[in-house]
């Protein structure tokens, strides 16, 4: 209740939520029956409304605690570097998804600290740590660094790149392979419906709802190449025939195949952009310094660059540099026809 003193809750919500959580003994049930009451001593209730607001609450305690006396600064993964002493360094050192958690660092030793730091007031709340469970990525880092570990000596397992949120964080084009995978597969799980005698127009309607909701889960963060682009229109092309029963062989022309519907690149375009717009328009939001954002320290590794988001949102949009977008952003109107544009286009 401390917790939620600090954070301005009123007196009365206050007493209404204690007896919530005071005394609390539940069952449990089993193969032979139910078991004796015992006591609940830690946690939220379970498919209690409440519980996912103050499980935030709490966490965000928790990591503001870790976060302070400047460790963020610190600790956190330096965006701008510190210019003179009132332009400090900008940092970022976490991003939150209710209890998915990412932290980051610019080195191993500070990434093992912020860790340390995090799992220790967690434990302070009640909250815990699932070591098995974390894993964590490096970049520009010595492969023969120590590991990372947790307070009781869990070692962390270093992988090449794992899911997060849903997506792959660090391959964009193994993300595209595994939304083309599934959308496959919900395409074939209906193949009663594309045989049906439904007119054409329902069928375009349950194909965008189903299979291209799925093949364009989190397509807004996709940094696209133009071979990529050009690979998923082929895709959804290829898809959309199938769900409309029109073969190839049938010689239909794709403008009329798609009717009113536009390019998937284009989709994906305008999508990008509305998410660009929405953080950059937003200050508070983490996401807001990284979306044009540009590295001004380090050294470039060697090869063939990377697509990044910038340079994609630069031939979305026709601009020359990160300031010329950043202006284009901050007139919604103008970033909204840009967006509309695209989506509009076949």
């Amino acid at each position: 209740m401390r917790i939620l003193k600090a954070y301005g809750i009123p007196p009365n919500l206050l007493q209404a939520i204690e007896p919530m959580y005071t005394n609390i003994m539940t069952r449990v049930i089993t193969p032979d029956g139910e078991t004796e009451q015992f006591d609940i001593t830690a946690g939220v209730l379970q498919g209690d409304t409440l519980a996912p607001f103050l499980f935030i609450i709490v966490l965000d305690y928790a990591m503001r605690k870790a976060m302070s006396d400047g460790k963020e600064e610190e600790l956190g993964f330096t965006i701008t570097p510190r210019k003179t002493r009132r332009h400090k360094k900008e940092v970022l050192a976490d991003l939150d998804f209710a209890d998915d958690i990412s932290l980051l660092s610019d080195a191993i030793v500070q990434a093992q600290e912020l860790l340390l730091r995090v799992e220790h007031e967690c434990n302070e709340v009640g909250l815990g740590l699932n070591g098995p469970k974390t894993k964590y990525l490096t970049y520009n880092i010595e492969e023969d660094h120590a590991p990372l570990h947790t307070r009781n000596g869990t070692i962390l397992e270093e992988k090449k790149d794992f899911k997060y949120l849903g997506s792959w964080v660090d391959e964009t084009l193994k993300d595209i392979n595994v939304r083309k995978t599934l959308a496959w597969r919900a395409l074939n799980d209906m193949d009663r419906t594309w045989r049906s005698k439904l007119s054409p127009g329902v069928k375009k309607r349950f194909f965008v709802a189903t299979v291209e909701s799925i093949l364009l889960y989190v397509c807004e963060a996709w940094a696209l190449s133009k071979a990529m682009e050009k690979s998923l229109d082929g895709t959804y092309t290829r898809m959309l025939r199938k769900a409309l029963n029109v073969p190839w062989s049938s010689n239909t022309p794709n403008e009329q195949l798609y009717g009113d519907l536009p390019k998937l690149s284009d989709k994906i375009a305008a999508r990008r952009l509305q998410l660009a717009g929405h953080c950059h328009r937003h200050p508070e939001l983490p996401a807001q310094k990284l979306i044009l954002w540009e590295p001004t320290y380090g050294q470039r590794g060697r090869g063939r660059p990377r697509t990044d988001f910038t340079e994609v949102l630069k031939r979305d949009t026709g601009a020359t540099d990160t300031n010329e977008l950043a202006t284009l952003m901050e007139d919604r109107d103008v970033w909204r026809s840009h967006a509309r544009s695209r989506r509009l286009s076949t």
